[in-house]
């Protein structure tokens, strides 16, 4: 069977990640080239792995199967659309595209030309969060607390910290609780930005009684990637980074002065030897292949983008509000 050729468009800080990781899939796929707008980066990078720099993304496209986009989100629509006009599977990161719209027009082409639209959320292939929903099986959540945290990087001065940052924990927490959305209060403030929000934090109130609250900040000085999820049972603690996973619940009744039930902790560390990068593109390869849907479709993609963009209104809105009252 002929390997699936595959282009990178966007080769910069991400990007660059994504051409060392197909390049290790040598055995699943070929990387063909890559493309970038700044044409000496490009050919730096593609030299590198002894693959060719296109003049243009367009050019890229007529050599491959399918093209990954690590560009810039405000162009993730025009490059997807025109990928899927000429019959190629893509791999966009996240999120989807800028604006809602756009996204359902490219699941529309994706659907009637039969192709794969996948996007770049790639905590979903952190082994910790692969193994959640294990863990929670036959246990009733209450409350979820998630951190995404870290230092300002200049380099991402386009958007904010919701779409930046937050938007990986939304589609987690849509991975895993099963249920709609029937309120949201969100509020941020701006702290290294002059347009954009730095730090936000978003409750979400599900129809089933779950209580998610996702803070997100690009003004911290430590890298955090946190879950905390309270059930009926236990504590359970998802360390991102450390792709650790701690149960704590109550055992049985100790017997003795003033009787107390014994706590039980059970910690779970999981395999470091596969990057979550690699796996998601190998899974997009694998989906190509079998003509499978992957695990986080364009689908997925836009419902994430839906919710960030209900939250971003809420924290502008609430920070104008704010304002309107201080004055």
């Amino acid at each position: 069977m002929e390997k699936i050729k595959v282009g990178v468009i966007g080769v910069g800080s991400m990007g660059k990640n994504h051409v060392r990781s197909y390049a290790a899939l040598k055995h699943k796929c070929e990387l063909v080239g890559v493309f970038d707008i700044d044409q000496n980066l490009s050919r730096e990078v593609a030299q590198s792995y002894g693959v060719k720099s296109f003049p243009t993304g367009w050019k890229l496209m007529e050599e491959v199967d399918a093209i990954n986009i690590a560009t810039p989100t405000t162009t993730h629509y025009e490059i997807a659309l025109r990928a899927l006009n000429r019959g190629l599977n893509v791999l966009i990161e996240k999120p989807i595209t800028s604006h809602i719209e756009e996204a359902q027009t490219l699941l529309k082409v994706a659907k009637k030309k039969n192709l794969i639209v996948q996007v770049g959320h790639i905590e979903r292939f952190n082994p910790a969060i692969k193994a959640l929903p294990g863990v929670l099986k036959d246990k009733e959540i209450i409350a979820l607390d998630v951190q995404r945290m870290g230092p300002y990087d200049p380099r991402i001065g386009d958007t904010d910290v919701v779409q930046d940052l937050m938007i990986h924990d939304i589609d987690v927490v849509n991975s895993i609780i099963p249920s709609s959305i029937e309120g949201i209060t969100a509020f941020g403030r701006r702290v290294k930005s002059n347009q954009h929000m730095d730090y936000a934090v978003a409750n979400l109130i599900m129809k089933n009684g779950i209580i998610a609250t996702l803070t997100a900040s690009r003004a911290t000085h430590k890298k955090v990637r946190k879950m905390a999820i309270t059930t009926l049972n236990s504590y359970i603690e998802l360390d991102y980074l450390q792709r650790k996973i701690t149960i704590t619940q109550r055992g049985g009744l100790m017997a003795g002065a003033g009787d107390y039930q014994q706590e039980n902790e059970l910690e779970e560390i999981y395999s470091n030897e596969e990057e979550p990068l690699k796996l998601q593109l190998a899974h997009f390869v694998n989906c190509i292949e079998t003509g499978t849907t992957p695990l986080i479709s364009g689908i997925d993609g836009l419902e994430a983008l839906k919710l960030t963009k209900i939250i971003q209104r809420q924290v502008y809105r609430q920070f104008t509000e704010d304002l309107a009252k201080v004055k």
